[in-house]
């Protein structure tokens, strides 16, 4: 006759895989290769740890402590890259903000400088005297596609003949030796 199916778990019982130890596994590799850091990560470590939790206490009754191990690693390993990429990010981030407002303080003052060789052409063209305002509408005339804007939002104010345009935004200033003295309206 047959022989009993054996019971599980019992002599000869063919140990089963830990559903854990592969749900582990499958979400650690997941959290790297598709970038879903603490997502995935976390819950393959949690499943992890119960996965060989649960396998040393089965006595041989349940295996994939490889695969439990596996996601464990991974998940920790997805859970540090997101760590890195904060700390990263941290350092990046100012460094952008840095450069983007100095790129706009350099077009700035490339503008105030345009403004104030067109005025200085103006002045000349007018024969107008150092204390005389400016014609903004006449000195953006000499200035290739009209007036300039601060790339910063700054205002731009052009002063009287003998004074250096000014930017409303305080550190859009021109250089204190961008000016030479002036011969109009000596």
């Amino acid at each position: 006759m047959n022989a009993p199916p054996p019971v599980a778990g019992g002599a000869g019982a063919q140990p089963q895989t830990s559903g854990l130890a592969i749900a582990s596994m499958v979400l650690g590799i997941a959290s790297i290769v598709l970038c879903l850091g603490p997502l995935a990560g976390i819950p393959a470590v949690i499943m992890g740890h119960k996965a060989n939790s649960d396998i040393r206490k089965s006595g041989g009754a349940i295996q994939g402590g490889g695969m439990a191990t596996a996601g464990l690693v991974t998940g920790y390993l997805s859970i540090f890259m997101i760590a890195l990429w904060g700390m990263m990010a941290a350092v990046a981030i100012p460094n952008f903000v840095k450069s983007r407002q100095t790129a706009q303080r350099n077009a700035c003052i490339k503008n105030l400088q345009m403004i104030d060789g067109s005025k200085e052409t103006w002045a000349l063209e007018k024969k107008a005297a150092p204390r005389d305002p400016v014609n903004e509408g006449e000195v953006n005339g000499y200035i290739k596609g009209g007036a300039p804007t601060c790339p910063a939002g700054g205002t731009y104010t052009y002063g009287v003949v003998s004074q250096d345009p000014t930017c409303t935004i305080p550190t859009h200033e021109l250089p204190t030796t961008a000016r030479a003295p002036s011969a109009v309206g000596n």
